[in-house]
């Protein structure tokens, strides 16, 4: 649980951000950047939020109307300002009310997220002054503190118990309407261990079948079937504001040589990239050996994606993992170790894992095994294909 405490100490550590940028003030916009900074939870929809931070004054909440008294529970924020609505009357929008907050501010910082709306109106309600796109609060969440690394922790915990429920659930020709059920019984047991943040929850937990799994953000029907693999299970969550993810390359028949090479050299793959996890490494150069690896061995053209991507409020977020990244890790730093190889018409090899980078070099805070062994699905399950078909008829799918 974060408290209080640091609540204001993330705060403190905004506004001397602010001062060593010698702004006037920074505008916070973004929802996660809000939630991190005061704990609330909302959604902002088409009604913008705000906060003003200046580098020697308390912090100023701009909120819709109908916000107002929710956001009153903002543990570090001096005044909550409000406009009537999206949109609203001359005079009482959220444009009106942000140029009387910045009067006097002359040197003014904004978030990258900033919506080119919202950028627009601002531009011209300072008169031609400019404003700096600069990623302070972003900054801010690189590395977490020891509450942070704990729910992040729990939510890696959920994650391994998603992925073992899909895989549990897996039979050669279930549906994927009864893997993707799964999250349901997830978020049971987040609502009984963990509380339960509607607006800061999600669970996503499931299965790419192949040969789509060699489109890592293609999206499957609930009517579709897994056979010969490689399929591919993952647990995207975040439970009460912090996310974690696992993901594991499962069989329900067995492999091919092609798929048994492809598979072992993408652990071969992870496990040199784990091992450069450290303080002081380069995201950069982490990526840029997994990917080197992976062509020596010949799969330059089956490379899809980066090697990792932080986690925190976002599920994607910094350190970016990836060639070019300006980024080095820090201990207490969270990301993703998951080359991957996608062999088109056949499916993709692909394993994530939650790291979080300690002293020495880092900890997989999600287990759930990863061998091509435990990884192999050989029972019949004749209770599951039975619950399979009923639940199958009950939605109408054969």
């Amino acid at each position: 649980m974060i408290t209080k405490q640091e609540y204001l100490e993330r705060m403190q550590r905004l506004q001397e951000k602010v001062r060593r940028q010698a702004l006037d003030g920074f505008l916070v916009s973004g929802e996660e950047s809000i939630y991190y900074l005061t704990g609330v939870s909302y959604r902002p929809l088409e009604r913008p939020f705000f906060i003003l931070v200046g580098p020697d004054r308390p912090a100023a909440l701009l909120v819709p109307a109908l916000e107002g008294d929710h956001l009153k529970a903002a543990p570090n924020v001096g005044a909550v300002h409000t406009y009537w609505d999206y949109p609203s009357p001359a005079g009482e929008g959220y444009a009106e009310k942000l140029e009387a907050l910045l009067q006097g501010t002359h040197r003014l910082g904004v978030e990258p997220g900033l919506t080119q709306e919202i950028a627009t109106r601002l531009a011209a309600r300072l008169g031609g002054r400019s404003f700096e796109t600069l990623p302070l609060v972003e900054e801010l969440r690189l590395v977490k503190s020891p509450a942070e690394v704990e729910m992040i922790h729990r939510a890696a915990r959920f994650a391994d118990e998603a992925v073992l429920r899909v895989i549990a659930k897996a039979y050669d020709g279930v549906s994927e309407l009864e893997l993707f059920s799964q999250g349901r019984a997830v978020q049971t047991m987040i609502i009984k261990e963990a509380g339960y943040d509607v607006l800061t929850t999600s669970v996503l937990a499931g299965a790419w079948p192949a040969p789509l799994s060699a489109q890592p953000h293609s999206v499957p029907a609930i009517h579709d079937r897994l056979e010969a693999g490689p399929h591919i299970a993952l647990a995207l969550l975040r439970v009460n504001g912090y996310a974690a993810e696992c993901e594991r390359t499962f069989f329900l028949r067995p492999p091919s040589p092609d798929v048994v090479k492809a598979f072992h050299t993408m652990q071969e793959a992870r496990r040199r990239a784990l091992a450069l996890v450290r303080p002081g490494a380069s995201c950069s150069e982490i990526d840029c050996r997994t990917k080197e690896f992976l062509r020596l061995e010949g799969y330059g053209e089956a490379l899809m994606h980066r090697t990792g991507h932080g986690f925190g409020l976002g599920s994607h977020e910094g350190p970016w993992v990836a060639e070019g990244s300006p980024d080095v890790l820090q201990e207490n730093m969270l990301i993703s170790i998951e080359p991957g190889i996608y062999l088109p018409g056949v499916g993709g090899v692909r394993h994530s894992d939650t790291i979080l980078v300690t002293r020495e070099g880092c900890q997989s805070l999600t287990r759930y095994p990863t061998s091509l062994e435990e990884l192999t699905v050989r029972a019949f399950k004749p209770v599951n294909r039975v619950v399979g078909a009923l639940t199958r008829r009950a939605v109408g799918m054969r």
